[in-house]
Order: C-alpha cells, then sequence, then structure tokens
C-alpha cells in the first residue's frame, strides 16, 4: 500500500474525542495526523484537499485490540471428528494445536487479511496479534505483516508464539523469528511494531525461558498467555514449585512492555506483584465464556491500578460487543447490577488499549485530537436519545453493540482503508473466494492431524 501525503475534513459528523467531548465537528487531517477537531469551520477559509461529509455517523477513535489471533480467521465452522474437550488443555490439543500445525504461508496470509477485513469493518485501526505456526515459522511474521499492514491498511504489532510443544528445533525457530521481527519494527514508521511472543508457561521449559531472556532486547515485551486455564497454574506448582508470575518474574519477563493475555487464575500474591510491576494484562470475556475458564477479576485488578485492557482472543473483532459482554459478565458473576460498571468498562477499551498500543508503538493513541494519529472510525449512526459525553458509552453498549455495526469509513495514519463501506486496497470478494479456498485445504489438513 502507498502512502499518499493528503489534507482531509471530515465534515458534518457527531465526534467524540474518546475521553470527555461530544460535539457536531469538524476533524482536519493532514497527512497522517489530526491537525484540528472544530465545532465549526474557520470562517472565510476553504478547507483543503478532500472533503468528506460525515453526515449521520459517528466518528470515534480507531479501536485497538489489545489480544487477537489473527490465524483464528480460517477456522469459522470447521468441526473436527471426536472434539470432546472436557478440559482447557483438551480443547487445545484437540482443536488449535492442530490447526495452527497445519498452517502454511498461503494461510497464515490469507487468514490474515481476513481477520483484517473483519476488524476494519469493527472499526479497528490496530491489533496486537499473538501468532503460531509450526509448520512455517521463519519468516510467518512478515507474511503476516504484508496482509494485514501492507494490503488492509491496518497498524498491529506481531509476536510469534514460541513452545516446547512442537520439539527444540522450532523452539529455536520461533526465538530467532522474534528476534529478527524485533529488530525490523525498529525501522516500520509506526505502522508495525512487535513483541516477543511466548505461548503459556506449561509449555515452556526453564531452558527455554532462560533462552528468551538471553536474546529479548532490553527495551521488549513479551506477549504470552498467563493462566488462563488453571492447569497453567497447577503444574507450575508441579514442576518449578513456584507460581507462574515469580517464575516468569525469576526471568526478567515482566516489564512495563509485557502483555500477559488472560489471568484468570492469579492469587493475589500475583496480581499484586503485576501491579508492582507494572505489567499490562489483558481481558477477553467471551474466549473465556466459550471456554468455560473463569471470570476475570476486573475490580480487584483495576483497584491495584494495573494497566488492564480488553482483547478478543482471535474471537471475532467487535470490540464494541466485546466490551459490553465484559460488563454483563462481571454482573452476572457477583450478582451485581453495579459490577463492571461504565467508568471501567471505557478505562479498559478507551484509556488502557491506547495505552498497551503506546507502550508497543512509541506514540499516543486514542484521541480525535490535534497532534494524535489519524486512526479514525465513521460509523453509521443516528442516536435516538440526547448524546453527549455523559451518554456516549451508553449509545455505544446499548445502541452500536447491541443492534448493527455499521462502519462505513475508517482511516489509519490519515490514510482511507474503508470509503464508503467499501475497501480501497483490497478486492473483497476475490480475497474471501480465495480464502475459502485456503480454509477448505487447511481444514483437510487439520483433520489429517498433519503438517502442511
Amino acid at each position: 500500500m502507498t502512502k499518499t501525503a493528503v489534507t482531509r475534513t471530515i465534515e458534518n459528523a457527531i465526534v467524540w474525542d474518546g475521553a470527555d467531548r461530544v460535539a457536531r465537528a469538524t476533524i482536519t487531517i493532514d497527512e497522517d495526523r489530526i491537525a484540528d477537531v472544530a465545532e465549526s469551520p474557520a470562517t472565510g477559509r476553504r478547507p483543503r484537499g478532500e472533503q468528506i461529509d460525515a453526515t449521520g455517523k459517528l466518528a470515534i477513535p480507531g479501536l485497538i485490540n489489545a489480544h487477537t489471533h489473527a490465524y483464528s480467521a480460517l477456522a469459522r465452522g470447521m468441526a473436527i471428528p471426536g472434539f470432546a474437550p472436557r478440559s482447557f488443555t483438551q480443547i487445545l490439543e484437540q482443536f488449535w494445536w492442530r490447526l495452527d500445525k497445519a498452517l502454511d504461508p498461503a494461510s497464515v496470509r490469507a487468514s490474515g487479511l481476513v481477520a483484517a477485513m473483519d476488524a476494519a469493518r469493527c472499526g479497528v485501526t490496530t491489533i496486537l496479534d499473538h501468532h503460531a505456526s509450526p509448520s512455517c515459522i521463519p519468516g510467518s511474521l512478515d507474511v503476516l505483516r504484508e496482509a494485514v499492514c501492507d494490503t488492509v491498511g491496518l497498524r498491529a504489532a506481531l509476536a510469534y508464539e514460541v513452545t516446547d510443544r512442537d520439539g527444540r528445533e522450532r523452539t529455536h525457530q520461533g526465538i530467532e523469528e522474534n528476534v529478527r521481527f524485533l529488530a525490523s519494527a525498529r525501522t516500520s514508521a509506526g505502522r508495525f511494531a512487535a513483541h516477543f511472543g511466548l505461548h503459556a508457561a506449561f509449555t515452556l521449559s526453564d531452558e527455554t525461558l532462560a533462552l528468551v531472556a538471553a536474546r529479548i532486547p532490553t527495551d521488549a515485551g513479551v506477549h504470552i498467555h498467563v493462566a488462563e486455564g488453571p492447569e497453567d497454574e497447577a503444574l507450575s506448582m508441579e514442576r518449578h514449585g513456584v507460581r507462574i508470575i515469580e517464575r516468569l518474574d525469576r526471568f526478567g519477563l515482566l516489564r512495563p512492555s509485557s502483555i500477559l493475555a488472560h489471568v484468570l487464575h492469579l492469587d493475589d500474591g500475583e496480581k499484586d506483584r503485576v501491579a508492582e510491576r507494572h505489567v499490562a494484562v489483558v481481558h477477553n470475556p467471551r474466549s473465556n465464556m466459550n471456554n468455560a475458564v473463569g471470570t476475570f477479576d476486573l475490580h480487584g485488578t483495576l483497584r491495584r491500578g494495573t494497566l488492564a485492557g480488553l482483547g478478543t482472543d482471535g474471537l471475532g473483532s467487535n470490540l464494541l460487543t466485546e466490551l459490553f459482554t465484559a460488563g454483563l459478565l462481571q454482573k452476572h458473576a457477583h450478582q451485581d447490577p453495579l459490577a463492571g460498571g461504565f467508568s471501567d468498562l471505557h478505562r479498559l477499551l478507551f484509556v488502557n488499549n491506547p495505552e498497551i498500543a503506546e507502550r508497543a508503538f512509541g506514540f499516543r493513541f486514542g484521541r480525535l485530537a490535534p497532534g494524535y494519529p489519524a486512526d479514525i472510525a465513521l460509523i453509521d449512526y443516528e442516536p435516538p436519545t440526547p448524546i453527549d459525553s455523559d451518554t456516549i458509552l451508553g449509545h455505544l453498549l446499548f445502541g452500536v453493540a447491541v443492534h448493527a455495526l455499521r462502519v462505513s469509513d475508517l482511516f489509519v495514519a490519515g490514510q482511507p482503508v474503508l470509503r464508503r463501506s467499501t475497501f480501497i486496497h483490497v478486492d473483497e470478494a476475490a480475497e474471501l473466494a480465495h480464502a475459502r479456498e485456503q480454509a477448505a485445504l487447511l481444514w483437510t489438513r487439520t483433520r489429517e492431524g498433519g503438517a502442511s
């Protein structure tokens, strides 16, 4: 995708700045940044560049998915004979670990394109992805970057999931893929970033963690699943005599630049240490409910001052519905209608996710304000009730999330990804047809249990 320097004005939208301002305003974009957000255009001055009439639309900051798996996009509808898990580990063994072994470069690219297109249609401009393809590790993050960033036009922070479950050669390949991609991300000009990916503590030996600690740059963080299922903590105690957080801390991997996904089964001491180390954690409510693995301690995590964000774990890309579900889950789990309130939900998606992205990319996200990246979603939405800074989250959750999310236009770094519901750089019909072909091949390989 070629970036074109241009000035654009988005006029007549209801603009929410992501914080405390809602107004009908004009957004001026200069190249990749927001230059101005004005409730009325300057008198006597003609707008420069392209003018976009956003009448009937709500403009919000582009959304950030803080933990996802693009490779899961081609799993939609796949059935595996004999699939009958009784635990979280069995879900991995019977489904996901068979699927990831069957991925090849073509299916990695197709899944990346589908995931990025789905994300764009949900108003997502940035994904923090956790990738695994044991049969094609070297260069796999480049394939994913090309699909998500270069072709569709989103931002992405990518990581390869290092694990010991596929043998030492692939463990070393995963380490080298992360090291290589971390180096390449330093020259990305903000379109992609990197973490050092790790699967989960229960598939990583001390020897592997020591290798990671020796190879990871001092300013880089890990992206790892932590205590998603109770088995993770149980096996850590059985094999190593310590709980997961202490084990990761011994290897110096609890860093502000790190991301711990799920963290459902931490004890109070572990939660305290995560807060002390200023590590980010990411909640994935619909995935957790689907896998029946537990409920995130939202109140206890936020009370400790931990940077807690929101992800989908590859279960779709609709972060507004994910946020709505996060609130419902807290109310249901605690039998308290005040649990998971608007202030906590706003913090997850619109305050903390931008800060998690800032740690990865090195610049601020999450506001429609001068100086911020021009990452903007335009949603078809005419409010049937008053809309202002006090009611905006109610509109997003009880209006957009529970009815129909229709993102008509999406801009990343000031460049159009979607215009009038049509992709600018992607032939969507052709790519979806190709994805169906790749999915059929992938499903066959997965059911056969073999690599490509």
